[in-house]
């Protein structure tokens, strides 16, 4: 039988839960507009299903507790939150032509967990900074402009297969540097009497266009194919 007592407990475990969907929603939002796999949805029950576990783990046991000899842990629910949200997390990640993408999206999911499992223990404060200061981050450094301004320089890294002629590595190693590939690294992956492939590794600036360096290294007629991978900043 509900009393007024037990009602106040019950509606702020409720506030727990809409303000645990609110900050969800708040991170989702952003990588709803990124159009990631993870959207508003995702990052709501995400949210609600941590605050709601944290619930149980606290509360959930109360009556078990006053039995004589009992002890339990409320932590041990929250502990299976952080291992069980990463499969989520695991799945918004997709590997395409050796370039990976919803890295930032599966982080996203899994810091929502942390939010809804803060909020369902009570630290609404704690809860509420971490989803605003979540969003801005991530609008932040979505931001291209301003992530070129701290990441000066990136990894340039290529893929060619070419006709496997005298000096054909020292050419395209000379072509690079023209372009401004500094640091350049060549290294031999398969090498037939007719064919090369190799990679060539080096560091350009990150207002550099790479495409540029790339149709200006096919230009060469002895050059087959090459195959970009977008680099990292530095």
């Amino acid at each position: 039988m509900f009393t007024l007592s037990s009602l106040a407990v019950q509606l702020n475990w409720l506030l727990r839960i809409i303000v645990a969907a609110i900050c969800g929603a708040i991170i989702g939002y952003e990588r709803a507009i990124q159009r990631k796999s993870a959207g508003v949805r995702t990052h709501i029950v995400v949210a609600i299903a941590s605050a709601l576990f944290m619930i149980v783990s606290k509360y959930g046991f109360y009556d078990i507790l006053r039995l004589q000899n009992v002890a339990l842990d409320p932590s041990r629910i929250a502990a299976q939150i952080v291992t069980g949200i990463s499969f989520i997390g695991a799945g918004t990640i997709l590997v395409r032509r050796e370039q990976i993408s919803g890295l930032t999206t599966a982080a996203g999911v899994w810091a929502v967990a942390a939010i809804g499992t803060a909020i369902g223990a009570g630290l609404y404060m704690i809860g509420i900074v971490a989803t605003i200061f979540l969003f801005f981050i991530q609008r932040l450094f979505h931001d291209d402009h301003f992530t070129d301004n701290i990441i000066k320089h990136i990894r340039f890294n290529i893929q060619i297969e070419a006709v496997a002629k005298h000096h054909i590595l020292e050419k395209i190693e000379k072509e690079l540097n023209r372009n401004h590939v500094e640091s350049v690294s060549v290294k031999i992956l398969d090498l037939t009497n007719d064919r090369v492939i190799f990679t060539a590794d080096g560091i350009i600036d990150n207002k550099i266009d790479e495409n540029d360096i790339i149709m200006a290294l096919k230009q060469y007629p002895d050059i087959n194919r090459v195959s970009y991978t977008h680099g990292g900043g530095i």
